[in-house]
């Protein structure tokens, strides 16, 4: 995937000191990628302040004082097992967790720079690779102690894996990638909305190539359900059901589609007195979500247009500019414009892109894949925050963008 030279190139030693030359600018950009992120470590209370995270904490306690995952089928395994690894390590610190993660976080910068230097040049690596380090909501992710930044640090690294299979032939490379996949699903399970949209883009790039997508398709899928079957086995002899990973689903696609709903982020859309009154008479979590499943779709049956209004507002929920929370926690008119100033970035960059997307079929995973995700995702209630799932891919998009356009200014500028 690396671009070939115009001409024979310059010698290895011009090519190593090129290299070397490079360095100072990583530096300084993992540097204000961690900076951003520690911030936020200081700024922040020395405890949780989104109500998810208790519930992840519960769960990583239990996985260390009692060495069970708890009967909590709403969450998935992924998040609580990291922070009951980190727990141990740090003796239940959630300060030193929000540093680790800043670490981690700073980490996917650097993979996000060095993927975009691999598909589209090292300036286009440089760009993502800011543009990640100074995105105010990925480097706050690291202290809300949600699942989003250790989630795309296992997307990123997933991606890495599946263009570097892209590049060379071999199976390892796609079986990497599947696995880590495959986490990032214990961690993130609508996650699995994306997969059709990325295996489709990666089996165009490959038969443009006249490469046969077949065996790296087996090997990734192979590794990925190895990766998950393990917890789809476990809560089948703990709950005595077959699901995909954790419940939910249900709650989400109602709160999405009811005829209480608005589709705004700024207040939870609990359900109703009614509703709850005859959910609690079901016999356990999965009845809840089965019934909440056909509650939502008999909304949309009965209400075709409402229900359309509402998909629309959910994906503006999933575009949106800027983040708008229940609990307003750090938002404030500078938090608001910052993210809006990041968020025009990234598109415009990304629209730039695609008028590359003949040229660049390392452009077609990454479309596919969010087109596929945000037109399931727009079916549920969302907001901005899910969007995490692949901004990665538009952040590299910018990249390729920006690049661009630099490419075709300095011809002009020189002549």
């Amino acid at each position: 995937m690396t671009r070939p030279p115009a001409d024979a190139g310059p010698e290895p030693r011009a090519l190593r000191a090129d290299a070397r030359s490079g360095w100072p600018v990583w530096i300084g950009i993992l540097a204000v990628a961690l900076l951003a992120r520690l911030a936020f470590v200081v700024l922040l209370p020395a405890n949780f302040v989104f109500s998810d995270t208790v519930d992840y904490d519960r769960m990583a306690r239990q996985i260390l004082d009692q060495h069970t995952f708890g009967l909590l089928p709403l969450r998935a395994p992924g998040y609580p097992a990291f922070m009951a690894l980190v727990y141990l390590v740090t003796g239940k610190s959630v300060t030193a967790l929000r540093v680790i993660e800043a670490v981690l976080g700073t980490v996917s910068v650097a993979v996000i720079g060095a993927l975009g230097s691999l598909l589209f040049g090292r300036r286009a690596g440089w760009i993502a690779a800011a543009i990640a380090a100074l995105h105010p909501v990925m480097a706050f992710l690291p202290s809300a102690i949600y699942t989003e930044n250790l989630l795309i640090f296992f997307i990123v690294l997933a991606l890495l894996m599946a263009y570097r299979g892209l590049e060379r032939p071999g199976r390892a490379r796609w079986a990497a990638a599947g696995a880590l996949l495959g986490i990032a699903l214990l961690i993130r399970p609508n996650l699995v909305a994306m997969l059709p949209g990325l295996a489709l883009g990666f089996a165009f790039a490959m038969a443009r190539t006249g490469r046969s997508w077949i065996g790296p398709a087996l090997a990734t899928g192979l590794a990925l359900v190895l990766a998950v079957l393990p917890w789809t086995v476990r809560n089948h002899r703990v709950y005595g059901h077959w699901f995909f990973i954790c419940t939910g689903g249900g709650r989400q696609f109602y709160y999405g589609n009811n005829p209480d709903a608005t589709g705004t982020t700024w207040f939870h859309p609990d359900v109703n007195p009614a509703l709850q009154t005859e959910l609690d008479r079901l016999p356990d979590a999965f009845e809840r979500d089965r019934y909440l499943y056909r509650k939502g779709w008999e909304f949309i049956r009965e209400h075709p247009a409402h229900a359309a209004r509402l998909y629309l507002t959910e994906l503006g929920n999933l575009w949106a500019l800027y983040p708008e929370t229940v609990t307003r926690t750090l938002m404030n008119r500078w938090s608001r414009i910052s993210q809006t100033l990041a968020s025009l970035v990234i598109y415009l960059g990304a629209l730039l892109a695609l008028r590359r997307w003949r040229a660049e079929p390392a452009l077609w995973p990454m479309l596919l894949g969010i087109v596929t995700f945000t037109l399931a995702n727009a079916l549920v209630y969302s907001s901005m925050r899910y969007r995490m799932v692949f901004e990665p891919c538009l952040i590299l998009m910018a990249g390729l963008g920006y690049d661009h356009v630099l490419r075709a200014r300095m011809p002009r500028a020189a002549s």
